[in-house]
């Protein structure tokens, strides 16, 4: 059976896509079967992050009715499938929103998990995302405003009758001048499941076009990324990527190219 999770903030610019196509790749490193789609269907991002902002078939076309959904998947070098989103604002324009649920619903039994990137605003976008999810993770930053946002998506999702699975606290830089955990929790009345530190190769990734957990393994981001990952699906975490960083050829061109 497929379990679908949507990835939500409320609020833009908080790293949201990077957290929904990291937790994908670290997933996908626990050998499960993942599909990341773009569901932020106005500002579609996904593409650009992996270096394909250009395909044949989008969710855009699925939404038309143009092709099917399973025709529309991906595969990024990764190791990633992705149905991502067109770029292109004439494309935005003549979509039917509400197709969202069955059409991503199209993936049933294709994949294990398929995880869907909302939209950055509590839109009718982030909500046919919402309906067509069964569980939910909610992404902030550590600052009133995201967390006030925050709180409204877990509302939203409540009232859409969505189970909340936990909220991760992204880019989390100062320990003096960000919120802490605890208060976060207090706010929002849910479990925080990981804090993801501020980490530079996390732009340096995206340089390259690759999520972090792939290209950067051994950096402080990576090692939350999968470690919740493994909580997510009940395995237990183990480190082991000091040794595999070192000794992997995609870690040493990294280094040859300057980008470690």
């Amino acid at each position: 059976m497929t379990t679908f999770i949507a990835v939500c903030s409320g609020k833009g610019g908080v790293g949201k896509t990077t957290v929904a196509l990291n937790l994908a790749s670290a997933l996908t490193a626990y050998g499960r079967d993942v599909i990341i789609v773009d569901g932020n269907l106005s500002t579609a991002n996904v593409g650009l992050h992996l270096g394909s902002p250009f395909v044949s078939t989008t969710i855009h076309d699925v939404l038309r009715g143009k092709t099917p959904i399973t025709d529309s998947v991906y595969l990024h070098p990764s190791g990633i499938k992705v149905v991502p989103g067109s770029i292109t604002l004439d494309d935005c324009r003549g979509i039917d929103v509400a197709r969202l649920p069955e059409s991503v619903r199209g993936l049933s039994d294709v994949s294990e998990l398929v995880i869907i990137d909302s939209s950055a605003s509590l839109d009718e976008e982030c909500i046919q995302v919402m309906k067509a999810s069964d569980q939910v993770l909610v992404v902030t930053q550590p600052d009133l405003p995201s967390v006030t946002d925050a709180l409204k998506t877990i509302r939203l999702a409540q009232r859409l009758g969505r189970r909340v699975m936990g909220v991760i606290l992204n880019r989390v830089a100062d320990a003096y001048v960000d919120m802490d955990r605890a208060n976060v929790e207090a706010i929002l009345e849910h479990p925080v499941i990981a804090v993801i530190p501020e980490d530079r190769n996390v732009k340096r990734s995206l340089r390259i076009k690759h999520p972090v957990v792939f290209s950067h393994p051994g950096t402080p981001a990576s090692v939350e990324f999968r470690r919740v990952a493994a909580e997510l699906i009940g395995e237990r975490y183990e480190e082991r990527v000091e040794r595999e960083e070192r000794s992997g050829m995609f870690a040493y061109m990294l280094r040859r190219l300057g980008l470690k």
